[in-house]
């Protein structure tokens, strides 16, 4: 969007992103983030660190990408160095990367004070919280915190680190983040961010958080700290036995869906928690076919296995046997080593597979929650269901401000990106509540802000003669 022109009288005008540089100097008016980092005294020469941070925010909401591209855009597109007073010379990778190391080293100061900042310009309301757990894949080995895991990314084969995220229920504001080594559990790290969390919550907080988390020593944890939850309970064999005994005829209507599928529920109180079970029709359906398709594929994966053992005998068997080189670089040293897979073969008739994909069928469209709370299954089941806004928060940031892969290469650089990026995700969903467009996905507001450009003039010794912006549109105008 940079664009350079000179005319007649050897004036020089040029084109420059405004909309993340705008975004972040008004919120920095309201919440102060440049006098939060200044507190700190942390960065004493050089550049300082909170134009390093305000920068760098700036860049991820004009577009998100690597720390160097970062840069490159906040020497040669942005408007932020002139915003933000910064000369061009002071413009380095390695500053950069320095000052990224530093915002990490004391990102569990400088958030949780942005936080308490917004607090008071805006409230917070702590009453209902939702807690989640991501995974972001990891390019290089040199951080600690990187390790194989479950991969949320679908990247098994990329060490990865974690971060847990809890967000308000009332204006999804997101008022914590951790990152944690990449084979950490759930289970786990939900009991390290509870008790980083524990002191801002009130008393009468409802923690609201998926089956994966859910555990008896987390339960305990947060009813010993006079606080309630409510989650999923894991679908084990003994769930799914108590399902079994459920009446249907004894379960209570709750609504129906525009389709016509209706929602019925039964509960009771079991020890000291509740138990809540459903029966959603349109889940039922929704399982029934993925049943279906799933019987399908495996009919289908079987008769063509019988056609190359009937046609090649042997040679059809060593065919499923796939082979491939593997690559791995360690430090000054390469190591291939040659990985073999083969698709293990299990002795079963038609009839066999099928019993044993249709065994829980009598169980399409159940599910299972439970609560310390005694809460009405209706008003449970939609907490539950409003979860999907702190998972929409974890989406936009791997989608929007494009939080993967992390290609900075130390726990504090890994943590810094985090922080980067937690900020200008709470600038975005802030500006949502200021111009009122909560309905509107964080993409599109991007796309709008994104859309506005300064121009600058200069006279031929380069002093600036105007400024004014461009592609102005009537949110932008609302805007500014």
């Amino acid at each position: 969007m940079v664009a350079i022109a000179m005319n007649s009288a050897y004036e020089c005008i040029n084109t420059l992103h405004a909309g993340g540089t705008e975004l972040t100097k008004k919120m920095d008016n309201q919440i102060g983030l440049s006098r939060i980092i200044n507190t700190l005294e942390i960065k004493r020469k050089g550049l300082p660190l909170d134009k390093i941070a305000m920068s760098l925010v700036s860049a991820r909401i004009d577009k998100p990408d690597s720390v160097l591209k970062s840069v490159k855009h906040v020497r040669e597109a942005s408007s932020a160095a002139l915003e933000f007073d910064i000369k061009t010379e002071e413009i380095h990778e390695r500053t950069y990367y320095r000052g990224l190391e530093l915002l990490g080293k004391n990102a569990e100061k400088i958030y949780p004070s942005l936080i308490d900042k917004v607090n008071k310009k805006f409230g917070l309301d702590l009453n209902y919280v939702f807690i989640d757990w991501t995974s972001s894949f990891f390019n290089g080995d040199s951080c600690k915190l990187a390790k194989r895991g479950f991969s949320r990314d679908h990247r098994p084969d990329k060490t990865q680190v974690k971060m847990g995220l809890a967000m308000t229920a009332g204006k999804c504001i997101p008022f914590h983040f951790s990152v944690e080594e990449g084979n950490l559990v759930d289970t786990k790290q939900f009991r390290k961010d509870y008790r980083t969390i524990e002191s801002r919550l009130p008393k009468a907080a409802l923690m609201i958080f998926d089956k994966g988390a859910n555990s008896k020593e987390n339960g305990e944890l947060i009813r010993n700290s006079g606080r309630d939850y409510l989650t999923a309970i894991k679908n084990t064999t003994e769930l799914r036995e108590r399902m079994m005994q459920v009446d249907k005829s004894l379960m209570v209507e709750l609504f129906s869906y525009k389709t016509g599928d209706r929602v019925f529920a039964w509960w009771k109180k079991r020890d000291e928690m509740y138990e809540y079970f459903y029966f959603d029709e349109r889940k039922a359906k929704i399982d029934a076919k993925k049943r279906e398709e799933e019987i399908k594929k495996i009919l289908l994966e079987k008769e063509e296995l019988a056609k190359k053992i009937r046609g090649k005998g042997a040679k059809g068997l060593r065919r499923l046997t796939k082979r491939k080189k593997v690559t791995k670089e360690l430090n000054n040293v390469i190591v291939t080593t040659e990985v073999t897979i083969q698709k293990r073969l299990v002795k079963k008739t038609d009839e066999e597979m099928l019993a044993e994909l249709e065994k829980d069928k009598d169980l399409d469209g159940f599910f299972a929650l439970e609560s310390s709370r005694g809460l009405k299954p209706k008003s449970a089941l939609r907490l539950y269901r409003r979860k999907d806004k702190i998972e929409k928060l974890i989406c936009d940031l791997k989608n929007v401000h494009r939080i993967r892969p992390f290609r900075v290469w130390t726990d504090n650089a890994v943590k810094g990106a985090v922080l980067i990026c937690m900020i200008a995700t709470l600038f975005v969903g802030l500006c949502q509540q200021a111009m009122g467009v909560v309905g509107k996905t964080k993409k599109t507001l991007l796309d709008r802000l994104r859309r506005l450009t300064l121009v600058i003039t200069r006279d031929a010794f380069g002093v600036i003669i105007s400024k004014k912006f461009a592609n102005l549109t009537k949110f932008l105008e609302k805007f500014l």
